[in-house]
């Protein structure tokens, strides 16, 4: 059963991708927009993918399920869970008004204009470079940033949410549904090791004393503008780093394996908790204002991509009180630029809700 055009619509919105050099190559490739050309490209890349996948009614697939690959902005399903716990335990407040001048303390321009569409869906006027607002003293809502985090994939979102409600609240989210050890890093401090190397941890530093240094440079950006000048700077006058270095940076940022991103789609998608319920609502108001499929009364979808990465997590909520979920993650560095244009939707939720083609994707995957 082929995806919605309306689930095809979340994905591409959910997955902002790093801007690229330059476009890579072209050549004969399966179109990763369509279910069939996932089929195709995952049965010559068993290697580089990752799923679990439970329908909800018995049927379950896993393919290198435990096997943690980078993650992308799938991870940021944790920092909504976090929120949504903080808004509920009154520790946030969704309605506050934050200045927009101190969310762009956390926004590093490498995103693909995520944060570019959330300032123009907000209707917030980009100054000349189109990449930031022209007016930092505009305010906007906590709850619709959160939003904009999902919808565009906007990643100074998250490290705002962070940094204000502590990492281990993030990693806490995730251990209760599931998600025992995530590795939350400051995604601002990753992009910052990209735009400007010299800022990067020596090779093979210990993660979590990576993790301590993307903290601390994050905390420099957020307080010195003449480092965020310097990084504007950067990127209005200089190209993006080759091609072959986005892809090896690409591979060293946080990791997770399939079958914790189902595991925490699953506990926001069926557990009744206030949290769980708030979170829901911000994963699949996406899709809520279009026609869902027959049966289906949700559906949660968060992805990611990088050069040579693409990731995702689902939920299905029907009308007969079944939940199917899913995890994708796949890594490959050698596919260069045409995992980051892909839609993981269109692999994911047919799997999740046709028996027939998740049979299909069982055989590609050779089991």
């Amino acid at each position: 059963m082929p995806t919605s055009r309306r689930s095809l619509l979340i994905a591409a919105g959910a997955t902002a991708p790093l801007l690229l050099a330059k476009p890579a190559p072209a050549r004969a490739q399966p179109d990763l927009s369509t279910p069939e050309g996932w089929l195709n490209w995952v049965s010559a890349h068993r290697d580089a993918i990752g799923l679990a996948i439970d329908d909800g009614r018995g049927h379950r697939l896993a393919h290198a399920a435990d096997t943690p690959r980078p993650l992308a902005s799938a991870v940021k399903v944790l920092h909504l869970a976090a929120y949504a716990e903080a808004v509920i335990a009154r520790r946030i407040d969704p309605d506050e008004r934050v200045r927009v001048g101190d969310w762009e303390r956390y926004y590093v321009p490498t995103d693909g204009h995520a944060h570019a569409n959330a300032l123009s869906q907000l209707g917030i006027p980009a100054d000349s470079s189109e990449l930031y607002a022209a007016d930092p003293e505009q305010r906007v809502a906590l709850r619709d940033m959160v939003s904009m985090m999902l919808l565009f994939s906007d990643s100074a979102v998250p490290d705002f949410l962070r940094d204000r409600l502590g990492a281990h609240a993030v990693v806490t989210a995730g251990r209760t549904r599931g998600w025992w050890r995530a590795d939350v890093r400051s995604l601002c401090a990753e992009y910052l090791f990209l735009a400007l190397p010299e800022t990067a941890p020596p090779p093979r530093l210990p993660v979590a004393a990576r993790r301590a240094w993307g903290f601390a440079l994050e905390r420099r950006y957020r307080d010195e503008p003449a480092l965020r000048q310097r990084v504007r700077d950067w990127r209005l006058h200089q190209p993006m780093p080759p091609l072959p270095e986005q892809v090896a940076w690409a591979s060293s940022t946080a990791a997770g394996s399939p079958r914790e991103l189902d595991a925490v789609h699953r506990a926001l998608a069926s557990e009744s908790d206030p949290a769980s319920t708030l979170a829901r609502e911000h994963l699949e108001a996406p899709a809520a204002g279009g026609a869902l499929p027959p049966g289906v009364d949700g559906i949660g979808f968060k992805g990611g991509s990088l050069p040579g990465v693409v990731t995702a997590g689902a939920s299905v909520r029907r009308s007969d009180g079944t939940i199917g979920t899913g995890g994708l993650v796949a890594h490959d560095p050698a596919a260069r630029g045409e995992l980051v244009t892909s839609n993981p939707a269109a692999l994911l939720l047919p799997a999740i809700r046709d028996a027939r083609w998740r049979d299909r994707l069982g055989a590609a995957l050779g089991r």
